[in-house]
């Protein structure tokens, strides 16, 4: 913990905290003035999501924080694509305050969750596998990490693999995501799985293809049930 402190501040001071959705430099300044109101807009009143608007196979249920436009759009871009890998630890401490209750604070650029963890009803903490290995980085793994601390929960990285290398999902139909993407997905170590209840999470949901896939592999894996969440998702 203090290393990982340590490592943050020196950080801070080399590359400056910049705001995930506009990428202004904030400084030690805890929140954007900028964004405050179009974030306002776009964030989910509820964060679960009605099964109505995806598909939520193999899933107790899913949740996200916002509508994938606009500002948080922009974000998300800059995160998976940009190089920003640092924005995961906004995003997905947002996440945590959104979806579970757990509060922090920012001082000098470092998020630190207060107060004594929600009781958590899950086990492991499982991000979905990265379609692109580019990058250097697992977004929804970083999501993942803030998750976890918030939630006094294990993050098990590396549980879920991709199998094969499956086509763009962009411009098919729902069913034709959950075709391209049937098999795609399988578990490490089922030992790890078996009995557990699991938080999958993912950067953005679109159509839910994936992580009901994601979440068919943990279930036949012997898991006891798979809730998801999201930083953000499409309306359909």
């Amino acid at each position: 913990m203090q290393l990982r402190v340590a490592v943050q501040l020196a950080a801070g001071l080399v590359y400056p905290r910049r705001c995930p959705f506009c990428d202004r430099v904030l400084g030690w300044m805890p929140d954007c003035p900028d964004c405050a109101a179009e974030l306002a807009k776009l964030r989910r009143a509820v964060p679960r999501l009605p099964a109505t608007e995806h598909i939520l196979r193999d899933v107790t249920g899913a949740a996200a924080v916002w509508r994938y436009d606009g500002c948080v759009r922009q974000a998300i871009l800059r995160f998976k694509n940009g190089g920003r890998a640092c924005y995961g630890e906004t995003l997905g401490a947002e996440m945590a305050r959104a979806v579970f209750g757990c509060n922090y604070d920012i001082k000098r650029g470092i998020i630190t969750f207060n107060g004594v963890p929600p009781l958590a009803r899950f086990d492991l903490v499982v991000p979905v596998p990265s379609s692109e290995r580019g990058r250097g980085y697992e977004p929804p793994e970083l999501l993942a990490g803030p998750l976890a601390r918030a939630l006094g929960i294990p993050l098990e990285k590396r549980a879920l693999r991709k199998t094969r290398v499956t086509h763009t999902q962009k411009g098919l139909s729902a069913a034709e995501r959950l075709q391209n993407l049937r098999g795609a997905f399988c578990v490490r170590n089922a030992q790890r799985i078996e009995g557990r209840r699991i938080l999958l999470v993912d950067d953005v949901i679109t159509t839910g293809a994936t992580i009901s896939t994601c979440a068919a592999a943990l279930m036949q894996a012997g898991a006891l049930e798979v809730f998801a969440v999201a930083a953000a998702h499409t309306e359909l």
